[in-house]
């Protein structure tokens, strides 16, 4: 294949315009440049593309079979360019973004649903898992973004953003009344607790700050392990046991009086929401608008 591709589209431009100077206007060059690099290309063909003339140049049997793969090409470069400036422009394009329950449902539906709206072009894509999963797909180019609940580990691959802060809690529901009081996780290991499975960040961070605090002879177990929070939710409205979430599954629960949070002597200390990316890696045109738009909202701190 001829490595010069602009032979080719002086082919092309002089084949359309029908004759040497009027490619020459098209293309911002002399005359005798256009005849050049036509008789250039000939050349490296081994072959006859123009007829000259006094009125011009027609494309010969061997031009017109050229011109027609030519002219196939440059559309389909076109094409190329015309989708990358939609893209650009975030006419179209995908976005892939990763996150779990919790976020998903308490942050990023609402920040979904408003690039919706203004980008109606760019294919959205929500993968929904827990944390952990999340960031192996991320590190493994599955996705753009994600957001995930923390605690993270900062290191060499992501870039972490806080982007909203959260409250983990115990609720129960009025058979366990007597709790109406400051208690200790060595008292609660007396009662039926309910909290996430091991594989979730929000348990995985309970669980350290549990230990920190608590004795390991008294060191409060989980009768019933859940895979997601609106189930412990479900389950301590109905008197199963106490539950353990993050408190915007239960602000409903508790503001009709179906639940009551438990006073702890030992407080989970807040943590956060993260928008997370990676390091050294350039983002597409949507990953970039969609960024933007959560560092420029009200809810980042």
């Amino acid at each position: 294949m001829i490595e010069n591709l602009t032979l080719y589209r002086y082919f092309y431009e002089t084949a359309k315009a029908g004759s040497i100077s009027a490619a020459a206007k098209l293309l911002y060059v002399s005359q005798p440049a256009v005849s050049s690099m036509i008789a250039h290309l000939e050349r490296e063909l081994n072959t006859t593309l123009f007829f000259r003339t006094s009125r011009g140049v027609t494309l010969t049997p061997e031009g017109v079979l050229l011109f027609d793969f030519v002219k196939n090409a440059f559309s389909f470069l076109e094409a190329g360019e015309d989708k990358l400036r939609d893209i650009s422009n975030l006419s179209g394009g995908v976005l892939r973004i990763g996150a779990s329950d919790m976020t998903l449902k308490f942050f990023l539906l609402r920040h979904i649903q408003a690039f919706s709206s203004a980008h109606p072009g760019v294919h959205l894509t929500v993968t929904n898992a827990p944390t952990p999963q999340t960031l192996d797909a991320l590190k493994g180019g599955e996705l753009d973004l994600c957001v995930v609940s923390g605690p993270l580990f900062q290191n060499d691959v992501f870039t972490e953003l806080p982007v909203r802060k959260i409250e983990d809690i115990f609720v129960a529901n009025a058979d366990f009344f007597p709790l109406h009081k400051t208690v200790s996780f060595e008292e609660l290991s007396e009662f039926p607790l309910i909290m996430l499975e091991k594989n979730t960040s929000t348990r995985r961070y309970t669980d350290s700050h549990i230990r920190s605090v608590c004795s390991a002879e008294h060191l409060p177990r989980p009768r019933i392990e859940l895979a997601t929070s609106d189930l412990v939710l479900e389950f301590a409205k109905r008197g199963i046991g106490i539950g353990c979430l993050v408190k915007d599954f239960a602000l409903e629960a508790l503001a009709a009086g179906d639940l009551f949070q438990l006073s702890l002597c030992s407080p989970f200390p807040p943590r956060s929401f993260y928008l997370v990316y990676l390091k050294g890696i350039p983002l597409c045109a949507a990953a970039s608008q969609f960024i933007s738009d959560i560092e420029n909202s009200r809810e980042t701190f």
